[in-house]
């Protein structure tokens, strides 16, 4: 199961968007990381996780990553050290666990990448109000075993858009033709006045 996500996005009007995006699913709290000796120990009640498994890391809020993790990284879930609540990651799936300078503060999340293989990425803009379609993106798995893809609208398309909010979606479909959203939001088309 694919859940759905919320993320507001900013468009500069007669200027190329593009950002890289990530799908993820089952998504845990981590409540606490226990360091030892620059060894992070990562707490995640019932996560479910399985040695050698891909997991990406996210902040919470105002919480933040401890230092050395990168967010939206994918790292490899050790056998070492795995339990049903706790576990170490590798920057590899053979490797040692990673080090770190702190243990970062506030929970934040820990989730595992989708494989978009065989997956139809498809994004659209739309009128905030009337849901009629005002330009389309385009997606590109850039990763897709890691669920990594790219979502880029051309220069040439947001010129010709006015200024204002705007929805926007993503939508994945697989193989089989189960279609899923899986990030919705606001879009702001920002005016911009250098146009040479």
């Amino acid at each position: 199961m694919i859940y759905p996500a919320s993320y507001d996005i900013t468009i500069l009007q007669n200027s190329t968007y593009k950002t890289s995006l990530r799908v993820t699913q089952r998504r845990k709290t981590v409540t606490g990381v226990v360091v030892t000796l620059s060894v992070p120990k990562f707490v995640a009640p019932c996560h479910k996780l399985t040695a050698s498994g891909k997991v990406v890391f996210a902040p919470s809020g105002t919480s933040t990553l401890p230092c050395d993790v990168d967010a939206n990284t994918v790292y490899y879930v050790m056998s070492s050290g795995l339990t049903d609540d706790e576990f170490y990651v590798s920057t590899t799936s053979s490797g040692t666990s990673i080090v770190v300078d702190d243990a970062g503060s506030g929970t934040f999340y820990v989730a595992t990448p989708v494989n978009l293989s065989g997956y139809t990425i498809d994004a659209d803009l739309a009128q905030e109000i009337s849901g009629t379609q005002v330009a389309t993106f385009s997606c590109t798995a850039t990763d897709a075993a890691n669920g990594l893809f790219d979502m880029v609208m051309a220069a040439t398309t947001t010129s010709g858009l006015e200024s204002g909010r705007y929805g926007y979606d993503v939508s994945l479909t697989n193989a089989s033709g189960e279609r899923y959203y899986w990030v919705s939001g606001i879009a702001t088309v920002q005016r911009t006045y250098s146009r040479n």
